[in-house]
């Protein structure tokens, strides 16, 4: 019997014991994904270099074995503020934390500044309780802005924030901290998914998996997540392709001037953007040794983007919108990136990062007008917090 190209499912599930099989489900773990590709049996292989008395190959031993799995991902959010998207489970299992925040928290702050605040008494007493959630200041001193919490002090009721607010919060400012849930890197306790990888009537079981993401957007496209995963092998079994539920997946929005906003590059507020990137760039190894159990293992990240926008004057000089790039690059001058795609609660992905570095510029042409490229590399302020995605 023919297995059919169309008739593809994978299941994905968070392990609970690392290579433990946790038994996704249909209606609960389906992925609606595009762009699949499964690679069920890469192999390692050592050479044998024998000399014989006739030309020919040797055969080679099997030194390794494991399996790939890659796909795509529409960006969107769960529909419901404070609720995770359908696909947390590979966000975590690329490195990344999970903190939710399930019902607004609002109040009026004591004190603030620029940098921090101190909110009411009745915010958290747990030391970062807040951390790496968004904060909207809706009343008072610097009302109508957004910033990131760096850091959270219980005991004081002190957030401090990842950049600058351009005008100061004070005592009596109003805020929310609307729900949400948010993903940071991590560098410890990292977690791992099982896949089940149904090629038609051909199921592949992966376990043990743990790999990267990135994203891309351009204007008026649907912006996506690129996953691509490495787990252990398993024999593949025979097994009818699963009915999935996949209702849990929100619609997503393209990418323009009505759904996408709170573009932020290095302090730059007036850029008119086209495309951007971002890649979290994790590596993954399969790891084999005498002594030891196979596993896959992430063991360094080094996050990068890139963005095109149109490009600006170097100074005002008559100009409304202008910004000097090229001394800011020259003199490697850090600034925050942020920008937000959606426009309703549940359903808005906001992407922050509190130091960017903008290098190799480059010009290109957008409907005859001239666009700027600038690659970017994402620094950490504090650790594990150089990029943070919040779906709110």
């Amino acid at each position: 019997m023919a297995l059919l190209t169309r008739k593809r499912a994978i299941l994905a599930k968070i392990e609970s014991t690392y290579g433990q099989d946790p038994t996704p489900t249909a209606t609960l773990d389906a992925l609606l994904m595009s762009n699949l590709n499964v690679s069920p049996m890469e192999m390692t292989l050592a050479q044998r270099n024998n000399v014989k008395s006739y030309m020919g190959n040797n055969p080679n031993v099997l030194a390794a074995i494991y399996a790939k799995v890659s796909f795509d991902i529409e960006m969107a959010g769960s529909g419901t503020a404070g609720t995770a998207p359908a696909y947390d489970e590979l966000l975590r299992a690329c490195g990344m934390s999970a903190t939710t925040l399930a019902a607004p928290s609002t109040g009026s702050a004591t004190a603030g500044s620029a940098t921090s605040m101190t909110l009411a008494a009745g915010a958290s007493a747990v030391d970062g309780a807040y951390n790496g959630l968004t904060i909207n200041l809706t009343g008072g001193g610097g009302a109508g802005q957004s910033a990131v919490i760096a850091s959270y002090v219980g005991a004081t009721k002190t957030a401090t924030f990842t950049a600058p607010l351009a005008t100061p919060a004070a005592a009596a400012t109003a805020y929310t901290i609307p729900a949400q849930v948010v993903y940071q890197p991590v560098s410890s306790n990292l977690e791992s998914v099982a896949f089940y990888c149904n090629v038609d009537s051909v199921k592949h079981l992966m376990l043990g998996a743990r790999g990267t993401v990135s994203m891309k957007a351009s204007a008026q496209g649907i912006p996506m997540w690129s996953f691509a995963f490495t787990g252990l092998y398993t024999t593949p079994s025979d097994s009818p392709i699963p009915a999935v539920t996949l209702t849990q997946y929100a619609a997503p929005l393209a990418i323009n001037n009505q759904n996408t906003s709170g573009l932020n590059v290095s302090g730059f507020t007036g850029a008119v953007m086209s495309d951007f990137s971002i890649d979290l760039a994790a590596a993954v190894t399969f790891r084999s040794l005498p002594g030891g159990t196979e596993s896959v293992q992430l063991t360094d990240r080094q996050p990068t983007g890139s963005i095109t926008i149109e490009a600006t004057p170097v100074s005002t000089g008559g100009a409304t919108v202008a910004k000097d790039w090229w001394t800011l690059m020259k003199n490697v001058v850090l600034g925050p990136f942020s920008v937000t795609h959606g426009t309703v609660a549940g359903n808005k992905v906001k992407i922050d990062a509190p130091q960017q570095q903008l290098t190799e510029p480059s010009y290109g042409d957008k409907d005859g007008i001239t666009m700027l490229t600038m690659k970017q590399t994402f620094v950490p302020l504090n650790g594990n917090d150089e990029l943070t995605i919040c779906f709110m």
